[in-house]
């Protein structure tokens, strides 16, 4: 069974202040719903596969069941995509539009949000693999003087912390000024900051804890190293070369570049577009869809991506306390234990939206999850059937 975990949970007080700020931006920007055109995201197939093998067997039926059952939990919709070989089937429940209806359809986009952590430390890698970097080298020698102050010391932590999560620093999301502005477009020197005013958990190296701010900074250091961005990075080294053409990483705008799945954040409702991706940046900033992120997961655990060595790097695990879940993390991978053995991926949570990714070694396995309601994050019930629907997916 694999262990499910939360990214994004927040104090009661502090999802009533959010709440109330993303009601404002909401009223001043005077959101309002659209239906997608059929001609645009295609007609909603309930039961969607494709590979030429026919009708659903036993293992897409379950799955179906599965989505169904996430829905009748509590999510608007849900999206469960699998692979078996050569064989690929799409289940869909609910909708991805609660204002028109609009069926949940696995074309549409969505905010993968941490699952882009794996696509920068890719970029990282394969940097390294060019000699343009080391692993090894320390975030003062690419950033030097910004990551300074109440006893934190750049000079001190290297590149491979910052994949790792080991290097100590605060996560910047827990401040509350990140969602005082939910449209406000972050410089990545203002998120450190605001880590910055935070001293270290521990020394560099020494233990372990999930930070947003270091893939900030690795975002950076790929800028300086290439002097490119980011996303052009993204699209040369992995978009482009994989054919994601439904990926993108829109940096600050809101908007989404084409038809997409709308998020709901507990009460308040909708903030597809009101919260700013530049609060990610290249810890969470991406927008694709389920088939787009399971071709980048099978590529990369498949060896296309990085050679050997970095592959070694990516892949070497220690056993993490996240929340009180101990699982195995690599440099912006996760090996997840379920019953018929392990898988690879990352998980992700932007307000609105969560989604879970498994891949095989072989790449002959593959389940995607996602959903569109926030509130469920606090759900008991709802985790333990997310447990039980990642199982199946994988496994059965």
């Amino acid at each position: 069974m694999p262990r499910i975990r939360a990214r994004t949970r927040r104090p009661a007080a502090r999802r009533a202040a959010v709440r109330a700020v993303l009601a404002t931006a909401a009223a001043a920007t005077a959101i309002t719903a659209v239906a997608v055109p059929a001609a645009q995201a295609g007609p909603h197939d309930r039961h969607g596969g494709h590979g030429g093998h026919g009708r659903p067997g036993k293992h897409e039926r379950s799955v179906e069941a599965w989505a169904d059952r996430l829905v009748a939990d509590g999510a608007p919709g849900a999206i469960i995509m699998t692979r078996r070989g050569g064989r690929v089937h799409h289940a869909t429940a609910g909708v991805a539009d609660k204002a028109t209806g609009r069926p949940m359809d696995h074309r549409l986009l969505f905010r993968i949000a941490s699952v882009t952590k794996s696509f920068t430390s890719t970029v990282v890698l394969q940097l390294a693999a060019e000699r343009r970097l080391s692993l090894d080298d320390t975030v003062e020698k690419w950033l030097p003087g910004l990551v300074r102050g109440n006893g934190n010391d750049g000079s001190k932590i290297t590149v491979r912390q910052l994949l790792a999560q080991t290097s100590g620093l605060h996560d910047y999301t827990s401040d509350p000024r990140i969602f005082a502005e939910p449209g406000r477009s972050w410089t990545p020197e203002e998120l450190v900051g605001i880590a910055m005013e935070t001293p270290p958990h521990y020394t560099p190296g020494t233990d372990w804890n999930y930070a947003n701010t270091n893939y900030v900074l690795a975002g950076m250091i790929i800028e300086r190293a290439t002097g490119n961005s980011v996303g052009h990075e993204y699209t040369k080294r992995i978009f482009r070369p994989l054919g994601l053409r439904r990926t993108s990483y829109p940096e600050t705008s809101t908007a989404f570049p084409g038809p997409y799945v709308h998020g709901y954040y507990y009460d308040f409702g909708d903030v597809s577009t009101l919260v700013s991706p530049s609060s990610a940046r290249a810890s969470g900033g991406i927008v694709s869809t389920v088939d787009d992120v399971a071709r980048f997961h099978r590529a990369l655990f498949t060896g296309r991506l990085l050679p050997r060595r970095q592959m070694r790097e990516l892949t070497t695990v220690r056993p993490v306390n996240d929340g009180g879940i101990v699982e195995d993390y690599g440099l912006g991978v996760a090996r997840i234990a379920f019953s018929c053995g392990y898988a690879w991926g990352h998980d992700g949570g932007f307000p609105g939206y969560r989604t879970w990714t498994y891949t095989s070694a072989d790449g002959k396995r593959q389940a995607v999850i996602t959903y569109n309601e926030s509130a469920l994050e606090e759900d008991r019930e709802f985790r333990a059937d997310l447990a039980k629907a990642a199982d199946a997916a994988f496994c059965s």
